[in-house]
C-alpha cells in the first residue's frame, strides 16, 4: 500500500508543475488529505453546511480586513492569507465532503450548468 502523505503531495507536485488538474482529481485529493489530516467522514450535512458558511464567511472577513485577493508568497514556507485562499479552502472543503457524501462533483456542476443555460437572464427577479 502506497504511503497517502507522499501519494498526495507527489500529486501536488505533478499538478503544479503541469499546471492544470480535473474536477475529480482535485475531489479525490481533498478528500484523500482531509482523511489523512484526521477530518473523517462522521459529520452530519448541517455541519458541513455550517462549517462552508464559516469559510466564505473568512473570505468576507479577508476582504473587510483589507488582505489582497491573491496570495504572492511562498506556500511552503508561509500561510496563504486573502481572498482567494478563502475561496480555496470553500472549494477544498466542498470536495471533502462531497467525496463523503458520494457526490461526483464534476457531474453535478455539469448537470447544474446545462440546466441554467435554460433559465431565463436574471432569472428569480432578485437584485443581487
Amino acid at each position: 500500500m502506497s504511503d497517502p502523505v507522499n501519494t498526495v503531495l507527489g500529486f501536488l507536485l505533478v499538478s503544479e508543475e503541469e499546471g492544470r488538474m480535473d474536477l475529480r482529481q482535485l475531489q479525490s485529493h481533498c478528500y484523500d488529505l482531509a482523511i489523512m489530516k484526521g477530518w473523517g467522514s462522521e459529520m452530519t450535512v448541517p455541519e458541513m453546511c455550517a462549517l462552508l458558511h464559516s469559510e466564505v464567511s473568512e473570505a468576507l472577513e479577508a476582504y473587510r480586513d483589507g488582505l489582497p485577493i491573491n496570495f504572492n508568497g511562498d506556500a511552503a514556507k508561509e500561510k496563504p492569507e486573502g481572498i482567494a485562499s478563502e475561496f480555496a479552502d470553500i472549494l477544498i472543503r466542498l470536495c471533502h465532503y462531497c467525496g463523503v457524501l458520494g457526490i461526483d462533483l464534476e457531474v453535478a456542476t455539469l448537470q447544474k450548468l446545462r440546466y441554467n443555460v435554460t433559465r431565463p437572464h436574471r432569472h428569480g427577479g432578485k437584485k443581487c
